[in-house]
């Protein structure tokens, strides 16, 4: 809060509104996150102003650039869980990764390839690196998007600002008020799965697809609402995902940025669909394992991401998006099942647990009236998604009085920060 006060106040004047303090206003907001981390974004930083001023070798310099994510992230499982090498590393063992670094990690991949065919100056890769509303948790932006927004250095009208205003204030009620009080329920249970029936499992499970969407969401509807009050327009994340029509649908739904850079920069240079059928499914898979593997390092990462690239494979077999109009609801219901069977290798602390959370499991309690009832209560959160889109959020916006709805705005953020006692749960994606 006290940072977006800052970033809007220098947003204000022309003498400060530049590229470089709003680098600096987000290279200040990290160092609060210690020296090691702030050392580790500052690294990947200079890395994209070497190659801004040489322009050679770009395979090099993005292997240079996410160096520190496969030492920090993913050395422990590559040589304990991968290729069997006992050691003893009281670095490795208790090292924490920096937040953020996955995100930024892709967003430099993006500058570097950006900043090869485009000149830019120092100033510019840093308020792209450092733009701190999106700097931890996205979304991840494209340079071609966002640097001539950060350039262009426009004062925000006070239409978008009061607009920003009420995009940030739903963005920290549903984190707040939905995602932490959801939390409270399904966290004891997932981390004592054996201490429960399965339908409490099962019920745990849906409830932590709407935490983890609900979280999400909340977070980049923030990041969206500081952005507008600072002249940024930040990029829809999130739309609707539970009511997808299918996987596919789906993950052009669900962090739309993150599935947009993996079909920019993976999908596509592989060839996409261009080589045949055969080359277009291996693809896929890569680009899902990809995804995978960029949440988190273990192998229910590699199953979950294997297991979306599956049903993906079968969804274009089948050819499903042209089954009939009349089968949407029942794709819908598909999609949902599917994406929340999956979240199961998400949310679990180690793959054992999957073992657990099905042992004692009972068609009789799957057909319990109660079970029946609570799934028809997630559906209707479902649909209720829809209004908290970008589009539905605007529409909103303008059929109320600015005076009432900014009151309003400002009621429900001070309201969210009493509750959540000035500090909430840590957001699920600071994880990766």
């Amino acid at each position: 809060m006290v940072f977006w006060l800052v970033a809007f106040i220098i947003s204000r004047y022309d003498k400060f509104n530049s590229t470089f303090f709003i680098g600096l206003v987000g290279l200040i907001f990290y160092s609060f996150q210690g020296f090691f981390n702030s050392s580790v974004l500052l690294y990947v930083f200079l890395i994209t102003c070497i190659f801004n001023r040489l322009k050679k070798s770009l395979s090099l310099f993005i292997i240079l650039t996410i160096l520190p994510l496969l030492i920090i992230k993913y050395s422990n499982f590559i040589l304990k869980d991968l290729l069997k090498i006992n050691f003893n590393s009281l670095f490795l063992e208790n090292i924490i990764i920096p937040p953020g670094l996955s995100f930024i990690s892709f967003s430099a991949i993006a500058l570097l390839i950006y900043i090869k065919k485009n000149s830019e100056n120092i100033k510019t890769n840093l308020a792209y690196l450092y733009l701190f509303p999106q700097l931890i948790a996205g979304p991840i932006v494209e340079p071609k998007s966002l640097i001539p927004q950060l350039k262009k250095n426009e004062l925000a009208s006070f239409e978008n600002i009061f607009l920003g205003i009420f995009i940030f204030s739903v963005g920290i009620s549903i984190k707040v008020l939905l995602a932490d009080s959801i939390a409270n329920y399904v966290d004891p249970i997932f981390n004592n799965l054996q201490n429960y029936e399965f339908k409490i499992r099962l019920s745990a499970l849906f409830l932590f697809s709407q935490q983890i969407f609900f979280d999400f969401n909340g977070y980049t509807l923030m990041a969206i609402g500081v952005g507008k009050t600072i002249g940024i327009n930040l990029p829809e994340n999130f739309n609707a995902p539970y009511l997808s029509k299918s996987i596919s649908d789906f993950w052009k739904r669900w962090h739309i940025t993150l599935s947009n850079w993996i079909k920019n920069y993976i999908y596509i240079p592989l060839g996409g669909s261009r080589e045949g059928k055969l080359k277009n499914y291996t693809n896929i898979f890569i680009a899902m394992l990809i995804s995978g593997i960029w949440h988190g390092a273990g192998y229910s990462f590699i199953i979950w991401g294997f297991m979306h690239a599956l049903f993906i494979f079968f969804e274009k077999i089948i050819d499903i998006k042209y089954f009939d109009k009349k089968f949407d609801f029942i794709k819908v219901i598909y999609s949902y099942f599917i994406v929340t069977s999956l979240w199961l290798f998400f949310r679990v602390n180690e793959t054992n647990d999957i073992k657990i959370f099905f042992s004692n499991f009972s068609y009789h309690e799957l057909l319990d009236v109660s079970i029946l009832f609570f799934v028809l209560f997630i559906f209707i959160i479902n649909y209720l998604q829809k209004y908290i889109t970008l589009k539905s959020l605007n529409f909103f916006y303008k059929k109320i009085n600015r005076i009432v709805i900014t009151s309003m705005s400002f009621a429900m953020i001070i309201i969210c920060i009493i509750l959540a006692k000035g500090s909430s749960q840590k957001f699920i994606y600071f994880n990766f």
